[in-house]
This record gives structure tokens, C-alpha cells and sequence, in this order.
């Protein structure tokens, strides 16, 4: 299977990076996509992949920049339904959120009544299984509501076939301390986490006990950038991000970048 990082910003797109949006691919050719920031439609056409082929987008929270590409997905799945006509299955974290998407897409002439498109609220636990993937959602408190009740998730995605298994954090809290606690008690082999909120300094305590195979930081700060100050003078952010977990954790660490791929083989038992 194959982990594709679409967009790798943070709040803001910045001049190399895009708004979160990550998919994972079976052997098969099926995707999943957890966050829809923007552009995601056009950074998933861009690496040759089709929207239809997209099973379920997983929103982790109702933040623009996790959501606001998700009209355009909604768009080519009506306008390039391909022979098999699937529907287009898309979770969101709050029940709220759904009316006004809708709202929306039907003021952008987007047909909001066809069968082609779905839309369900993440609740704690299993949300979603198929032949290829079951995705189990982690509450976190990046983001509450206005009663202070957690109104976002990390997931969990245990590919069948690959029999591999993955976490994905979604944003965090600035102390760290929603880090999903499933990270030490289960095995992962690669868990793909943000680097924003919070001092990767303070976090080495919790994540040196958490049971990876790799750590893949995506959702990457501004003081993670590499920025060129002149044509050959670099400030380099992502190095001194490096150089402050590597040795310090017993699995490798590795920075996404917009558009890199991840390769996992099946496992051998």
C-alpha cells in the first residue's frame, strides 16, 4: 500500500506546502482520504488518481484548512462518477457541519440530492469498514464546541490485505496531551502525525513510548520550513525539527512533503 501526502501546511497554505489532506492507497487502487483541505481535488489529479476512486474522505475537525476542499471533490464525483457509480462516502466530526456544506453546495449548483453522495458524523469507535479497510475514530480536544465537549478525532486504519495498521493524529493539543493513548498500548507501523501545536521537544516523553514502526510529521509549522533568505543562504528548519527527535526515539522519523509517497509492503505474515 502506499501513503500519499497531498497537502503538508499548516493553518495557512505557504509558498511549498498546501492545506492538509492525506490519502492512502490499497494494492487495489482504492483511496481513502483523511482531511479534504484545499486543493485536494487538484493535488490528488495532479499524482494521476481519480476522485472516484476515493472511498471516504475522514475530516479530523471542522477547521478550513482540514475541510475546505471538499466541495471540489463532491463536484467530480457527480461530474466523473465512473462506470461503477460509488457513492462518495464523507465524515465529518460535527452534525452541525452538514446542513450548511449542503447549503453551500447547492448554491454552487452542486446536486445535493444524488445518490452519489453520502455524509455520516464520526462518533467514537468503528465509523467505517469495507473488503479493504476498517477506520476506527480516537476523540482528541484540538477542537471543542461551544459547551467545551472535544469535537475532533485522530483514526485508526487497519488495512486488511496489507495487514497494516496506521495512525493518523490529526491536530493536537498545544501540552500534548490528547495524543491518542492507543499509540502505547497497539502496535502501528507508521503513524502519520502533526507538527504545529505543540513543542516536539516536550512531546519526546510520550512518543519514545509509543509502539511505531516510523513517524511521519505532516501538518509541518512554519519554523519547520525549509525558507530561502537569498539565492544560496537557507535557513534550515527542517533539520533543527530532526535534530531534536532523532536518537531520541527507537523508530525513524521522516518530514512529509507535498506530494511524497510512502510505500508499505504487505506484511509477511
Amino acid at each position: 500500500m502506499k501513503i500519499i501526502t497531498l497537502g503538508t501546511s499548516h493553518g495557512d497554505a505557504t509558498y511549498c506546502r498546501f492545506n492538509s489532506s492525506t490519502v492512502y492507497q490499497t494494492d487495489g487502487g482504492a483511496l481513502y482520504m483523511v482531511d479534504c483541505g484545499a486543493p485536494a481535488e487538484a493535488l490528488l489529479r495532479r499524482k494521476a488518481l481519480a476522485v472516484r476512486d476515493v472511498r471516504a474522505i475522514f475530516v479530523t475537525h471542522m477547521h478550513e484548512d482540514h475541510a475546505g476542499g471538499i466541495c471540489a471533490m463532491l463536484k467530480h464525483t457527480l461530474k466523473y462518477p465512473g462506470d461503477h457509480m460509488r457513492p462518495m462516502q464523507v465524515f465529518l466530526p460535527e452534525a452541525r457541519a452538514i446542513e450548511p456544506l449542503r447549503l453551500w453546495m447547492d448554491a454552487l449548483h452542486i446536486d445535493v440530492r444524488s445518490p452519489l453522495l453520502r455524509f455520516g458524523v464520526t462518533q467514537e469507535g468503528t465509523v467505517w469498514e469495507d473488503e479493504n479497510v476498517a477506520v476506527r475514530a480516537i476523540r482528541t480536544a484540538h477542537l471543542t464546541d461551544g459547551g467545551g465537549n472535544p469535537v475532533s478525532f485522530a483514526y485508526v486504519l487497519h488495512f486488511k490485505a496489507e495487514r497494516r495498521t496506521i495512525l493518523h493524529t490529526g491536530d493536537l493539543r498545544a501540552d500534548f496531551s490528547d495524543f491518542p493513548e492507543a499509540a502505547r498500548t497497539e502496535v502501528f507501523d507508521v503513524c502519520l502525525c502533526e507538527a504545529t501545536h505543540y513543542s516536539p521537544a516536550s512531546a519526546l516523553g510520550t512518543l519514545a513510548q509509543a509502539r511505531f514502526g516510523q513517524l511521519i510529521f505532516t501538518h509541518i509549522s512554519d519554523r519547520w520550513h525549509n525558507y530561502p533568505q537569498s539565492a544560496d543562504v537557507w535557513r534550515t528548519g527542517e533539520q533543527a525539527l530532526l535534530d531534536t527527535v532523532r536518537g531520541a526515539l527507537p523508530y525513524p522519523v521522516a518530514i512529509a512533503h507535498d506530494g511524497d509517497e510512502f510505500w508499505l509492503p504487505a506484511a509477511n505474515c
